[in-house]
């Protein structure tokens, strides 16, 4: 069980939420100001509530797969592993 979470971790993680709501506003977020996809940029390029949207959903990708790895059972190690696997895929995109 403990591959998969990492797994559903790495996937969660590699989701890029600042381009995503950026293609949302009809912006990529890649070409306009430092063409980074993070909050901050975002909320330069496309305003304040997506660049808070943003990182909240960029906080929430780390946390959750190691939230759910903790309900699940899982040992405190295998929740920071999973936690690390949703940093790297976001680290790939």
């Amino acid at each position: 069980m403990a591959i998969g979470i990492v797994i559903f971790a790495y996937l969660i993680g590699s989701i890029p939420t600042g381009y995503v709501l950026g293609r949302l506003a009809g912006v990529d977020v890649r070409e306009v100001g430092s063409g980074n996809i993070g909050a901050t940029n975002v909320a330069r390029t496309v305003g304040k509530w997506r660049g808070i949207t943003t990182l909240i959903g960029d906080a929430a990708k780390g946390f959750t797969p190691a939230y759910a790895a903790v309900l699940l059972g899982l040992s405190p190690i295998e929740a920071a592993i999973s936690g690390v696997a949703a940093v790297m895929g976001q680290a790939v995109v």
